[in-house]
């Protein structure tokens, strides 16, 4: 077996060409560093404080963000409590009318009842009256006709006058 010593050749590198080629390396390194490092590096730095920009924005519109929930967060309680104020007011005031309106009641039905009591007693008074009257004439006239004159009117209304509280009790 025979190697072949060229191909043995296309395998090492060259060292000329080696060196060219790095050669040509720096110089597209130096010729990118003096003309492309600059503007690149000022696009970098040109994005870099775009970008921070908007963080620091975002960050300040988070905190308004939470600034504002705050305060509507304040505005939700005190709106609550409000509400909650005027229901208990209505409740109470619901209150205060029911107390009234039950007092007044209570007043208008004892007012009822004792106006009903003079109302029975002016009646049964009368009423009294008119017994007391009527016996004494039916007596009266009872007397007269058993006494047939015997007795003058004034003591027979007298003696029947004290018949009849004898009776009624007063």
């Amino acid at each position: 077996m025979q190697i072949n010593i060229d191909v043995l050749e296309n395998l090492m590198p060259n060292v000329l060409t080696v060196v060219t080629q790095l050669c040509a390396t720096l110089v597209m390194f130096l010729l990118l560093k003096k003309f492309a490092w600059g503007p690149v590096k000022k696009i970098m730095a040109t994005r870099s404080a775009y970008e921070q920009e908007r963080l620091e924005e975002a960050e300040r519109l988070k905190q308004e963000n939470m600034e504002l929930r705050a305060q509507m967060d304040k505005q939700l309680a005190d709106a609550n409590r409000k509400a909650q104020e005027t229901i208990q007011n209505a409740q109470l005031e619901g209150q205060r009318m029911k107390d009234t309106l039950v007092s007044e009641g209570r007043e208008r039905s004892k007012q009822l009842i004792d106006e009903a009591e003079h109302s029975i007693k002016l009646e049964r008074s009368k009423m009294l009256d008119e017994m007391h009257e009527e016996i004494l004439d039916a007596a009266l006239s009872a007397t007269e006709k058993m006494l047939n004159d015997r007795l003058d009117a004034e003591d027979d209304r007298r003696i029947i006058d004290s018949f009849i509280k004898e009776v009624t009790g007063q």
